[in-house]
């Protein structure tokens, strides 16, 4: 592991460039009062602010990067100084992003700032035991019942960790607290980062495993890492806490398996006394080797774990495809709405008459037949031009001159085949126009 704990305050001899109780931080707003720990990104302290309340400093202290002068932290070459530069940075970032947090099992981070050229958090401190050290205490065993309802909070921080798109990177025993109350706390976010997050070299330099904890793809810098690596490490905890030790390293597991020789990790047996089948199942799918083997989401371990939980997710799917059905039968209704009216109009537009083509003034082509052109006729918009019906006398017509024109003979009367009519206009006698107009 890569925790190292202090004893009684003092540091351990091999951490020599810690911050020494009574350090003063942020113009003596946060004072030291002793080293806890360190990790690949960092120092945690425990410090009390200006109101004398018990904080936890993170101090982000890469050492592969940089050393301290006094209280000062400086890159320890010219050739790394832009490395430890941009791992300042990311680390205000995430730290900014972890500080937007709220969860009752995620340790809260209510300040973030920068000092002594580096940068620090200001988190809760959690009064409590962490896992690692209920483990190694025989008198204080969790049971079965007291093991699933702690898994069960956890999952449920982890999925709302992953849902801000942050992994945590370094879940374990030792970053797990149960407060007073018995409630699990998720600490240490100094390893998280933003999925997929490859800013720099650095970042990829800045690989954080703890044996028999970490996924395989956490040895390898650069790989790719996902919510499933995050749920690994969790199974791999809760490993410990059933059956009494670590799983295997995964890079061990990874080297059999390479080999053709089998994976030494031992699943735990679905008979364990104190947990269902499906509690210890998803648990066992949880620690497998590969990343597409494993379970991929928190809330989808927890349908798997939780009966109210799996009840409350078929719910908000139900409700989801309930929602989608009614926007689909919706959409329908007015597809065929659309389509109906457009056969309507369709419909509407056959039953209306064609035009009917201009009637030929009978009068005009008897003329015509007789050789006879320009006859002065009555003109359609005047008379209207239609058959006498059988037995009725035709209409009366109009007696028409054309100015300017000598008097001659015209025709009286409507169109028709039974009645012509001839009226004398002029000098001439009648008969003088039988032979062009005949009767």
């Amino acid at each position: 592991m890569n925790s190292v704990q202090a004893i009684d305050g003092t540091p351990d001899a091999e951490f020599t460039d810690v911050l020494k109780p009574g350090t003063t931080l942020l113009h003596g707003q946060f004072t030291i009062d002793r080293f806890l720990n360190s990790g690949g990104f960092g120092m945690t302290y425990l410090a009390s602010d200006s109101l004398e309340r018990r904080v936890v400093i993170k101090e982000c202290f890469p050492a592969s990067f940089c050393s301290r002068s006094d209280t000062l932290v400086r890159a320890r070459s010219r050739a790394k100084d832009g490395e430890f530069r941009s791992i300042v940075k990311l680390f205000v970032q995430e730290a900014r992003r972890l500080a937007k947090l709220k969860h009752p099992n995620i340790v809260g981070v209510h300040q973030v700032f920068e000092d002594n050229e580096t940068a620090y958090m200001a988190l809760d401190l959690v009064d409590g035991k962490d896992l690692l050290e209920i483990l190694d205490d025989d008198l204080r065993k969790l049971q079965p019942a007291q093991i699933r309802d702690i898994l069960v909070k956890l999952l449920d921080a982890v999925a709302f960790v992953h849902d801000q798109n942050i992994l945590h990177r370094d879940i374990s025993p030792d970053n797990i607290i149960l407060d007073s109350k018995g409630n699990p706390v998720l600490i240490d976010f100094g390893a998280a980062r933003e999925k997929a997050s490859k800013s720099t070299r650095a970042l990829s330099a800045l690989i954080v495993v703890k044996d028999g904890y970490s996924p395989q793809e956490f040895y390898i810098a650069g790989s790719e890492q996902g919510r499933s690596s995050d749920l690994y490490a969790l199974a791999a905890t809760f490993y410990h806490l059933i059956v009494g030790h670590a799983p295997p390293v995964s890079q061990a597991r990874l080297a059999a398996v390479a080999a053709d020789e089998k994976d030494p990790f031992e699943p735990i047996p679905l008979s364990t006394v104190g947990y269902n089948l499906e509690f210890l199942a998803a648990l066992n799918k949880a620690l497998s080797l590969f990343p597409k083997d494993r379970i991929q989401s928190a809330q989808d371990w927890l349908s798997e774990i939780d009966i109210e939980k799996r009840r409350e997710i078929a719910l908000q799917r139900a409700q989801h495809d309930k929602k989608t059905e009614h926007v689909i039968s919706k959409l329908v209704i007015e597809t065929n709405q659309a389509v109906l009216e457009a056969l309507q109009v369709e419909e509407n537009v056959s039953k209306i008459p064609p035009k009917p083509e201009p009637k030929v003034n009978p009068l005009a082509a008897k003329f015509a037949d007789m050789g006879i052109e320009n006859c002065p006729a009555v003109k359609p918009k005047e008379t209207e031009l239609k058959e006498d019906e059988p037995g009725n006398p035709p209409e009366p017509g109009i007696e028409e001159e054309i100015p300017d024109q000598p008097k001659r003979w015209v025709f009286k009367g409507a169109l028709s085949k039974r009645s012509m009519k001839w009226f004398w206009t002029g000098e001439k006698s009648r008969s003088d126009y039988i032979g062009k107009a005949g009767p």
